[in-house]
């Protein structure tokens, strides 16, 4: 495996990231980007965060200039023919990524895996209709991608098991874990972040309690790392409410609402107030965001779309969580559950789902 040849398509937060711990872990790695400046500058990002690692024990200095060393940019799309695995992480709209995937076609090996990057739309309809789309996939990581172990494995309608084992292996050799996914909107992981994030900005704008506050609650009670204000500002508006909009063919619950979509337009970041004071309805707000999280993840479970234990484990991975939607939802006052996800689904006119929870197995 360490002499397998990874090649990256888009030098980007998330390609640069999957580059440079590919090359970390061993692989031949090559750096294809439309803008000629882009792919080196993962080589400058790599230094960076290799010296980093170097400082504080995480790497020696012979392994980060291997690591540098096995690097490289490329001219075109053509230099990437000969890969063992290509990932695609370009900007995250449909159009953009089948150009990409159709320009990429005549360089395609027989044996080669094609996967993208793609945090929200469906891996079969970036696939449809390429010659090869047997060894199309999707590989979603999570930011920071250079140090996130999960990765979601979506499987599309027209994915070999060959193909999914031989991702399997390549994520096993860059040390990730892989999180099995049904290619649905928002997969396991987004399906119910997102509304989780959505339902705060709801809280927000109905004036019960200020986003920092919001934040703290989501700390104190949920026994999440960082609110949802603070990860939004994290993320940008501008993607978050572009992931959360991606859901709404999934019904009126994930709608995304005015206020987050009117922040996205604008760009500008959440005001927040690290260590705000519980407020005053901290249980009311508790019950909504666990039910915002529990309505999708109810929902994935039911259509099969990823194992509900494995959801939770990704949750911790990816999101640093302290328990995933199903631990809490099995933790929760179940009244106050019950009521707060028929609560939201009146407001929205959403069906209501079963409330029962699978146990970890």
């Amino acid at each position: 495996m360490p002499s397998m040849k990874l090649a990256v398509i888009g030098s980007g937060m998330m390609g640069g990231g999957i580059a440079l711990d590919a090359a970390r872990h061993g692989l031949t790695v090559t750096v294809y980007d439309a803008r000629p400046e882009g792919a080196a500058q993962v080589r400058e990002r790599a230094a960076s965060v290799y010296g980093r690692w170097v400082k504080s024990g995480r790497m020696t200095e012979q392994a980060r200039d291997e690591a540098l060393a096995r690097l490289s940019a490329a001219a075109s799309l053509a230099d990437l023919a000969g890969s063992d695995v290509i990932v695609e992480a370009v900007f995250e709209d449909l159009a953009v990524k089948r150009d990409v995937f159709a320009a990429l076609a005549p360089y395609v090996g027989a044996d080669t895996i094609v996967a993208t990057n793609t945090s929200a739309l469906r891996v079969s309809d970036i696939a449809q209709g390429l010659p090869f789309a047997d060894r199309v996939l999707g590989l979603h990581y999570f930011s920071p991608a250079e140090i996130c172990p999960l990765v979601e494995v979506v499987r599309a309608t027209g994915t070999s098991a060959v193909t999914l084992a031989r991702a399997d292996a390549f994520l096993a050799a860059t040390g990730r874990t892989a999180l099995a996914c049904a290619d649905a909107p928002g997969f396991a992981i987004n399906r119910f972040f997102c509304p989780y994030y959505n339902e705060a900005t709801r809280i927000l704008a109905d004036g019960i309690a200020t986003a920092g506050e919001i934040d703290t609650v989501a700390r104190e009670r949920l026994g999440i790392a960082a609110g949802p204000f603070l990860v939004m500002n994290l993320i940008g508006p501008r993607i978050a409410s572009h992931a959360m909009a991606n859901l709404a063919p999934l019904g009126p619950f994930y709608a995304a609402s005015d206020l987050l979509m009117a922040q996205g337009r604008a760009g500008t970041a959440w005001e927040t107030i690290p260590d705000a004071a519980l407020p005053a309805r901290a249980d009311e707000i508790a019950d909504r965001l666990v039910a915002a999280m529990g309505i999708p993840a109810l929902e994935l479970a039911a259509a099969d779309v990823a194992d509900p234990a494995r959801t939770d484990t990704g949750a911790v991975m990816a999101l640093k969580f302290g328990k995933g939607p199903f631990s809490l939802m099995r933790e929760w006052p179940q009244e106050r559950l019950s009521a707060a996800i028929a609560g939201l689904c009146r407001r929205d006119g959403h069906p209501e789902p079963t409330l029962a929870v699978a146990e970890p197995a």
